[in-house]
């Protein structure tokens, strides 16, 4: 009996292998548009919504500079940015596609810059694919 089942199973896939290689996918010409349009989008854009780590935002420049330093000599392979946005100066670290890569970082951050938090930020897409 389990001869006869076995063998009728590979009869059924078997059939179901050779039924499905004659099928034919169309489709719809606005999807097709919608596709061209999207790709087209994306490789003008310049940049990507991703994550970083803001170490600090101070009105004091002073304290910003430091910080910047602190953090090149504890971590001189991770790219760093700074903006001033009046009145505050903003330091930014790294750069994640998830939150859930920069959440892994910002446990080990913590001990040095315990201020430190999570920030969506614009991130050119060379920097992103380091």
């Amino acid at each position: 009996m389990k001869y006869f089942i076995s063998i009728l199973f590979f009869i059924l896939v078997q059939n179901n292998t050779v039924f499905s290689q004659g099928i034919s996918v169309s489709e719809e010409p606005g999807i097709t548009a919608l596709m061209n349009k999207y790709l087209s989008k994306n490789q003008v854009e310049e940049s990507v919504k991703a994550w970083r780590i803001q170490i600090i935002a101070t009105s004091d420049r002073r304290e910003m500079q430091s910080t910047k330093a602190k953090f090149s000599s504890l971590y001189p392979h991770i790219d760093l940015d700074w903006k001033h946005v009046a009145p505050y100066y903003k330091v930014a670290v790294g750069a994640w596609r998830d939150k859930l890569s920069c959440n892994a970082f910002l446990g080990e951050m913590k001990r040095n810059f315990p201020l430190a938090i999570p920030v969506v930020d614009n991130i050119r897409k060379e920097v992103l694919l380091k």
